[in-house]
């Protein structure tokens, strides 16, 4: 294995303190977690944490940067590859929906995230410009997603991607009655809906998500 520079060997070290930090968090909350247990799960030195991050909150903020910025990307992926038909537009965010839940443990960093906004005025700024950069951004791919359908978007695109986001996570903490490939199914289900009952863009034919077909079992005519 090819020796790592000076610049890899730093990015693989925060990789890693960061994936520990992750575990660590969602195993015992963020009080209790300790940068010494965050270092130690990740193999290195109280040092290394401070050579790369201030205090926890810069770590919890690294966590959600990259969760965000991962979700964007696999979106706008689904999007692009569709090249204006709506069809394969829907279909793409179909297949990304399947990866909603797909991580249990980000619901519980989700309430830590929330709480520690609540107690740190200092830590909330930073977060919620986060999630408001994300909810545009997410806000926009509503529109062009609406857009492809003919469809005018039925209020304010940034909270409608919110009430998305809100319905994943709360779907999330019902894990144990909703299982987690299940999640992503209910939430195409709204947004179909919510697709199909949008009133049309002026001047643009509209086109409305098809509901999955149902198999007709034999039997009299009426």
């Amino acid at each position: 294995m090819p020796r790592l520079n000076r610049e890899e060997s730093q990015a693989r070290t925060r990789e890693l303190l960061i994936a520990a930090a992750r575990s660590e968090i969602v195993k015992k909350g963020f009080a209790l977690a300790s940068v010494r247990d965050i270092a130690d799960a990740a193999g290195f030195s109280q040092g290394a944490f401070y050579s790369n991050f201030p205090d926890k909150e810069a770590i919890l903020l690294e966590l959600v940067r990259q969760h965000q910025t991962e979700e964007r990307a696999r979106i706008e992926t689904a999007l692009k590859s569709a090249e204006g038909d709506a069809a394969s537009a829907m279909a793409g965010i179909e297949k990304w929906s399947t990866t909603v839940n797909s991580d249990p443990g980000f619901a519980v960093l989700a309430i830590e995230l929330q709480l520690q906004a609540l107690r740190s005025p200092g830590f909330a700024a930073t977060y919620n410009e986060l999630n408001r950069k994300h909810r545009r951004a997410l806000g926009g791919f509503v529109t062009a997603l609406f857009e492809l359908f003919g469809k005018t978007v039925p209020g304010e695109p940034a909270e409608i991607a919110a009430s998305f986001i809100a319905l994943g996570r709360g779907l999330a903490l019902l894990s144990a009655d909703v299982e987690p490939k299940r999640s992503g199914q209910i939430i195409m289900t709204f947004l179909k809906a919510l697709i199909a009952s949008a009133p049309p863009a002026a001047g643009a034919p509209s086109s409305t998500p098809k509901p999955a077909s149902r198999t007709k079992s034999p039997g009299k005519r009426a």
